[in-house]
């Protein structure tokens, strides 16, 4: 018995051991970038000044976690909350939540922010919803009391002109011009935001002037909406003011420019809940994703995998994937998709990645795929995407607000997609050690931005901009 002991304890061992060998480049990463959060730990507040100075004390905590803030951003961020810490205002939950974001902001990381769904469900709504377009911006969506507003190009809000509203609101985000732009659209639906950023002058109402199709330009007073913390609705990506549906908070008292009941929807908003949606296009073939994360409703690595299983003998004329919608995932949903598309693609065919401002985090890593497997056979076309190819990512534990409830994403491994993360980076992402390459720019081989109109009309310019090239003879 003591020898099959001795024996049973060796194997034990033995296991142990290789399986760390195995499994340690997992576990040196889960323990690198992914880290413990500390709970706070603080009494119960006595009164709302006590517990908004709780929630900025654990908030400054956050820069044990967060590595994209250079020295100079870490020093400006101790500052200022240390400045609202010892402040006597007290603040209400909209100026609260818009000071979390321009805290964070100042990392000017894209995956380093404050709560946008907090800023989605908890706050007034004006009743119009509006998107950046070509020609400027518009009203996309709005509340049937407003519905004589829809399709008109928006001009300003209390006085303040659209193009000094995206610059005043871009303290408030992380990242590119594009991305501040778009995350911006989170704030302009919301009077009381638009108070807390010092902009409107009512946290219950705001004025906007809009232009008429046929040039007229009218001043409207709008008074917010309740918010839709009620709804089995918890969150809107941007890009879903688009969509050609009713969505679940508008209970059907919306109107909207696009509407698929009455008119042709394009394939980019086609089917907008299916994350992964495929067409044939005569001798080439359509791929949308829109998320790379996998659940148990959405196999998104197998779906992908599907849509490119039977391609024709010789390979497809031309492949287009559209990635305009996806804010990301896991990348490692992508490159099985990505290598199955360069078999796929005809020798001397052509692969069109679409990307827009929500093109994000694992889709951008996407798109550098595929100039990376697909260098001479790929273009990458439409707007310009949601971050730089340079960025922070990852985390671990929530880091959530004690008394607010505020979510903060902070980030702890870095990304480089052009270039490829060397070992002289101390944090950088092991994935993108073993994946990337140097592929030169990361940019656009074509800006494609559509109007208005061509939106409102169910026409997309870029993938007509990828047919007229592939026309029939």
């Amino acid at each position: 018995m003591k020898k099959l002991l001795l024996w049973l304890g060796a194997g034990w061992l033995l296991v142990t051991v290789v399986g760390l060998v195995v499994y340690w480049p997992l576990i040196d990463q889960f323990i690198r970038f992914n880290p413990m959060v500390s709970e706070a730990d603080f009494p119960e507040p006595e009164n709302r000044k006590q517990a908004q100075e709780q929630d900025l004390q654990y908030l400054a905590t956050i820069l044990d976690y967060d590595r994209s803030f250079s020295d100079e951003a870490r020093s400006r961020f101790r500052t200022e909350i240390g400045a609202l810490i010892a402040g006597q205002a007290v603040l209400s939950d909209a100026q609260l939540l818009m000071q979390t974001h321009a805290l964070m902001a100042l990392a000017d990381n894209a995956h380093t922010g404050s709560d946008h769904v907090a800023a989605f469900r908890r706050f007034n709504r004006a009743g119009i919803d509006v998107y950046p377009f070509a020609d400027r911006m518009f009203i996309v969506r709005a509340h049937q009391s407003h519905r004589d507003l829809l399709g008109r190009q928006l001009l300003s809000i209390d006085g303040v002109e659209t193009s000094e509203l995206l610059g005043r609101l871009a303290k408030y985000s992380g990242g590119p011009k594009q991305r501040r732009d778009l995350m911006s659209l989170y704030f302009l639906r919301s009077p009381a935001l638009l108070h807390a950023a010092g902009i409107a002058e009512n946290p219950d109402s705001i004025s906007v002037e809009v232009r008429s199709a046929d040039g007229e330009i009218e001043t409207r007073a709008l008074s917010a909406l309740p918010d839709v913390a009620d709804t089995e609705f918890s969150y809107r990506h941007p890009f879903m003011t688009l969509l050609p549906i009713g969505l679940p908070e508008e209970e059907g008292q919306w109107v909207r420019a696009l509407d698929g009941d009455r008119g042709a929807v394009p394939l980019t908003l086609a089917d907008p809940y299916q994350v992964t949606f495929s067409k044939p296009l005569g001798r080439g073939f359509y791929v949308r994703s829109n998320w790379l994360m996998e659940t148990p409703e959405n196999p998104v690595k197998e779906q992908l995998l599907a849509t490119l299983e039977s391609p024709p003998e010789g390979g497809f004329e031309f492949l287009v994937v559209d990635l305009r919608w996806n804010p990301g995932g896991d990348l490692g949903n992508a490159i099985p998709f990505v290598r199955r598309a360069a078999e796929a693609v005809a020798p001397g065919g052509k692969a069109y990645v679409i990307v827009g401002p929500q093109t994000f985090s694992a889709a951008i890593v996407t798109a550098a795929l595929f100039r990376q497997y697909l260098p001479e056979r790929s273009m990458i076309i439409g707007e310009p995407m949601g971050d730089r190819p340079q960025f922070w990512a990852e985390r671990g534990q929530s880091f959530v607000l004690p008394n607010s409830g505020y979510h903060i994403g902070y980030a702890t491994g870095y990304h480089d997609w052009e270039k490829g993360c060397s070992d002289d980076i101390e944090y950088c992402f092991p994935p993108n050690q073993r994946e990337a390459a140097d592929i030169g720019k990361l940019q656009l081989d074509k800006v494609i931005q559509p109007s208005f109109a061509e939106f409102a009309a169910g026409e997309d310019p870029v993938l007509a901009w990828v047919m007229e090239r592939h026309v029939s003879e």
